[in-house]
């Protein structure tokens, strides 16, 4: 198992930059393979555009990094066949939510996405939608609307918290928000899982809450999920 490390930072400064990936140019014939079979296997997956990370730093409670845009096919072929080119992180949005209780609220993944059946915290890839003229990446916005979009839940019911909280695990980079529901967790909860029920279509199946370590033996959760909890609920266990 790789290793994990957790670090909190005061700002994050990502950049895209109009790159080509030579991994993928090398590899076009059998990422076109690949996708195919996959694409069958599962019709929910969309070749969209999305963003890698190409250099990144975590020095003085800042991350700085470079992004690079690719094609989804393309990443799903560096993932499933082993990250050859070790050059490149994998990097997305994460939201820490938390009830006004202290429990923190986490997504059980739909079948059809790419981390069916598996909890973690809502969140997802960056994509154009969050990169401005400049090339700047607005990661809170990206988070944000992912939270909207999973869970229903609505940006004026929620308390942004400074800074970030990056979680790396080899070629994986979680740029994780946190943010405080107006309301205790039953009523979150609620409030959530009414949203899933009328959304056929929602990436999430479950809303699972959790309070202390001992809550999360037993979810099958990634890597990088995992790590960031036990660092949440050990640094600051949730009131009962």
């Amino acid at each position: 198992m790789p290793a994990s490390r957790v670090t909190f930072v005061q700002t994050c400064d990502l950049v895209a930059r109009d790159a080509p990936w030579p991994f993928a140019d090398q590899h076009a014939a059998e990422i076109d393979v690949h996708w195919a079979r996959r694409a069958a296997e599962n019709p929910a997956y969309f070749n969209g555009r999305i963003y890698m990370l190409a250099s990144h730093a975590i020095r003085n409670g800042a991350l700085t990094g470079q992004l690079i845009p690719v094609d989804f096919k393309a990443f799903l072929y560096w993932r499933e066949t082993g990250q050859r080119d070790t050059s490149v992180c994998d990097v997305f949005g994460s939201a820490i939510i938390r009830s006004h209780d202290g429990a923190i609220l986490l997504g059980r993944q739909r079948a059809g996405n790419l981390n069916a059946g598996l909890v973690y915290l809502p969140g997802g890839f960056i994509d154009a939608r969050d990169v401005d003229g400049a090339g700047e990446v607005d990661i809170r916005a990206s988070v944000l609307r992912e939270v909207e979009e999973e869970t229903g839940l609505a940006a004026r019911t929620l308390a942004v918290s400074a800074g970030f909280l990056v979680t790396t695990v080899g070629q994986q980079v979680s740029v994780a928000v946190e943010f405080v529901a107006d309301g205790e967790a039953k009523h979150v909860l609620a409030a959530m899982r009414r949203t899933l029920a009328g959304d056929a279509a929602s990436e999430l199946e479950e809303i699972v809450a959790v309070r202390d370590v001992d809550d999360l033996d037993g979810l099958p959760m990634p890597i990088y999920a995992d790590a960031l909890l036990r660092y949440l609920l050990g640094a600051r266990p949730a009131p009962r």
